[in-house]
């Protein structure tokens, strides 16, 4: 899992995520990478997440709150 964790954080940082807290699952070799992701870039993230970890990874997208972008607040 550790290829594939490399690869999450990828997709992440390409679509402006931020990684929130990292844990590795106790007696399994389950890995979980909780992550704060635009909505606008929410959008195809799980089908891409899938096809660059071969499938093992799946995201859970779960909303949480509103808050302006970086790049956003660039822009202002």
């Amino acid at each position: 899992m550790p290829c594939a964790a490399g690869r999450v954080y990828a997709v992440l940082s390409k679509r402006e995520g931020r990684v929130l807290q990292e844990e590795m699952k106790e007696g399994t070799d389950m890995f979980i990478i909780k992550a704060a992701l635009p909505v606008a870039e929410s959008f195809g993230f799980a089908d891409e997440i899938r096809k660059r970890t071969s499938g093992l990874a799946s995201p859970q997208l779960i909303f949480s709150h509103w808050e302006v972008s970086e790049s956003l607040k660039a822009t202002l």
